[in-house]
C-alpha cells in the first residue's frame, strides 16, 4: 500500500472548517484591498482638485468589494455556526517561525518609525486631539468638555465638522475617545509621540495572534498585519483601532489559553471604542455549554471592568464626558467621501440598523458558538454597521479585516480550552 493510500482522508469537519477559514480570509483580504483602493482613489481626487461628485463616481467599485466581503463573511459565520469545526491541528511554534515573526516585527517597527519621522501627524486631528489631551492630563487638566484647535482650512472644516462644531477656530470637543484610549496614548506621549503607543499595540496584537495559532497559518496572519501598508497608514494617522484590535486579540487569547483573564480582557475591549456595543450580543459564545447564569455573570464582570475605566473621568466631569463621547459623534455630519452604501443610497442610513439587528438575531441562534464565532460575528456586525453609516473610513475597515483574520486563527486552535459555565456560575 502506498503512502498516499495509507494517509488518513480529511474528515468532513476538517473540510468545512477549512471552508469557513477560506471564506473569512477572502472577506478580510477584500476589505483590506477596498480600503487601500479607497485611499489611493481619494488621494487622486484631491490631487486633481476634483469635487465630491468626482469621488462619487469612483465609489461603485469599492462598494462592490464591500458587498462581496459581506456575503463571504456571512457565509463564513454560517459555516462556523453550523459545524464549528476547525482546520489544521495546531502545534507549538517552532524556533524558526518565532525568528521569522521577530524579524517581521523589527522590519515593521523600523518602517513605522521612519514613516512617522517623515510624515508629521499634525495634518490630522486624530493626532493633535490625542497629543493635546494627553498633555492636558499630564498637567492635571480634565481633557473632556474643553475645546481643541482646528487645524483645517475652511473647505475641509466644512467637510469634517458639522455646523456649530467650530467656533472661533476651536473645535467644540475635548477628547472624543474613551478614557482607556487616553491612558493608552499616554506612554507614547511621554516618549515623544503618541503614535508609539499604537505601533506597540500592533506588535502585541501580532504576537497574540501567533500565540493563538503558533504555526504557518498564524505566522501568515501576523505577517498580514505587520507588512500591510494599511497598518502603517493607520499608525501614522494615529487612528485608535490598533488598541481595539489589541484588546480583541487579548480577549480571544484569554478565551483559548487563559480563561480566567477573559472578564478583564473582554471588559477592556468593550471600553476601547463606542461601537463595541455590537459585541455584547455575542458574549454567549464564550459560555460552553451555555447557561444564562454564567452568561450574566461574565457579562456583569466584563461591564464592571469596562465601566471602571470610565468612572474616574465621569466623576471628574460627567457633562463633558457625555458630550465628547456621545453627543459630539451624534452631531457629526454625513461624509460624502465615506465608503458607505449611504453615499449613493441615503435610505441605507435607516435600513442599516435593521440589517445589523437581523444579523445579530440570526447569528446568536447558531448551533455551535466559540471564540472564533465571537470574532467573526462581531466583524460582520461591524462591517454592516460601518457600510451603512454616515462615516466609513480606512480605520474601521482595518479593524474589520483583522477581526476576520483573528477568527481564522482562533478557528485553527483545535485544542481550545473551553470556558465552561461552571467557571462563571
Amino acid at each position: 500500500m502506498s503512502a498516499t493510500e495509507m494517509a488518513p482522508k480529511p474528515s468532513r469537519r476538517y473540510k468545512r472548517g477549512n471552508q469557513a477559514a477560506i471564506l473569512l480570509t477572502c472577506a478580510g483580504l477584500l476589505v483590506i484591498t477596498g480600503a487601500c483602493t479607497a485611499i489611493v482613489m481619494w488621494a487622486g481626487t484631491i490631487a486633481r482638485n476634483a469635487n465630491a461628485q468626482a469621488w462619487g463616481t469612483n465609489i461603485n467599485i469599492l462598494l462592490g468589494m464591500m458587498f462581496i466581503a459581506i456575503v463571504l463573511s456571512i457565509a463564513g459565520v454560517a459555516r462556523l455556526g453550523a459545524e464549528g469545526g476547525s482546520a489544521d491541528p495546531v502545534s507549538s511554534g517552532t524556533r524558526r517561525l518565532w525568528l521569522i515573526l521577530a524579524a517581521l516585527i523589527l522590519i515593521h517597527s523600523y518602517l513605522a518609525l521612519l514613516l512617522n519621522k517623515k510624515a508629521s501627524g499634525d495634518t490630522i486631528d486624530t493626532f493633535t486631539f490625542q497629543r493635546d489631551a494627553t498633555k492636558s492630563l499630564v498637567h492635571g487638566i480634565d481633557p473632556y468638555g474643553g475645546t481643541q484647535a482646528n487645524i483645517f482650512d475652511p473647505n475641509h472644516t466644512a467637510i469634517f465638522y458639522g455646523p456649530g462644531m467650530v467656533v472661533n477656530g476651536r473645535v467644540q470637543v475635548g477628547f472624543q475617545y474613551p478614557p482607556l484610549t487616553l491612558l493608552w496614548a499616554l506612554p507614547g506621549y511621554l516618549l515623544g509621540d503618541v503614535r508609539y503607543s499604537y505601533i506597540f499595540a500592533v506588535i502585541v496584537s501580532a504576537l497574540l495572534s501567533f500565540a493563538i495559532c503558533p504555526n504557518r497559518r498564524g505566522l501568515w496572519i501576523a505577517s498580514v498585519l505587520l507588512i500591510s501598508p494599511l497598518t502603517l497608514l493607520i499608525e501614522n494617522r494615529c487612528w485608535t483601532e490598533p488598541l481595539v484590535l489589541l484588546a480583541l486579540s487579548a480577549t480571544v487569547y484569554a478565551a483559548l489559553k487563559k480563561r480566567w483573564w477573559l472578564p478583564v480582557a473582554l471588559g477592556l475591549f468593550l471600553a476601547t471604542k463606542q461601537y463595541n456595543f455590537l459585541a455584547l450580543p455575542f458574549m454567549g459564545c464564550f459560555i460552553r455549554p451555555f447557561q444564562w447564569r454564567a452568561y450574566w455573570k461574565l457579562t456583569g464582570l466584563s461591564l464592571a471592568i469596562g465601566v471602571a475605566t470610565v468612572l474616574p473621568f465621569a466623576f471628574w466631569n460627567f457633562r463633558g464626558l457625555w458630550h465628547d463621547l456621545v453627543l459630539f459623534h451624534l452631531a457629526q455630519p454625513f461624509r460624502q467621501d465615506a465608503v458607505s452604501f449611504a453615499v449613493p443610497f441615503p435610505f441605507m442610513l435607516k435600513i442599516g440598523p435593521v440589517l445589523v439587528m437581523a444579523f445579530i438575531v440570526w447569528a446568536t441562534q447558531a448551533r455551535r458558538r466559540n471564540s472564533a464565532m465571537f470574532a467573526a460575528a462581531y466583524g460582520v456586525a461591524l462591517l454592516l454597521f460601518v457600510t451603512t453609516s454616515k462615516q466609513a473610513f480606512a480605520n474601521y475597515y482595518f479593524l474589520i479585516a483583522q477581526t476576520f483574520f483573528l477568527s481564522v486563527a482562533a478557528l485553527a486552535a483545535l485544542r481550545e480550552s473551553p470556558v465552561g459555565s461552571q467557571d462563571w456560575a
